[in-house]
């Protein structure tokens, strides 16, 4: 996940029966995927708003 895998992509490697049990087993948020959506969604308010939101 942590690579920007497609999880649909993952699912069909990994032969499960769908895509619930593939996103259950392997979508917890890492402290670096979570650190990087937050960089992203502060950049976004950022624009939208002209203010860090992080500070």
């Amino acid at each position: 996940m942590e690579a920007e895998t497609d999880i649909k992509y993952i699912q069909k490697q990994l032969e499960h029966g769908s895509y619930q049990i593939t996103a259950d087993v392997y979508a917890h948020v890492s402290s670096k995927i979570n650190k990087k959506n937050t960089e992203r969604v502060n950049s976004r308010l950022n624009d939208v708003f002209k203010k860090d939101f992080l500070k």
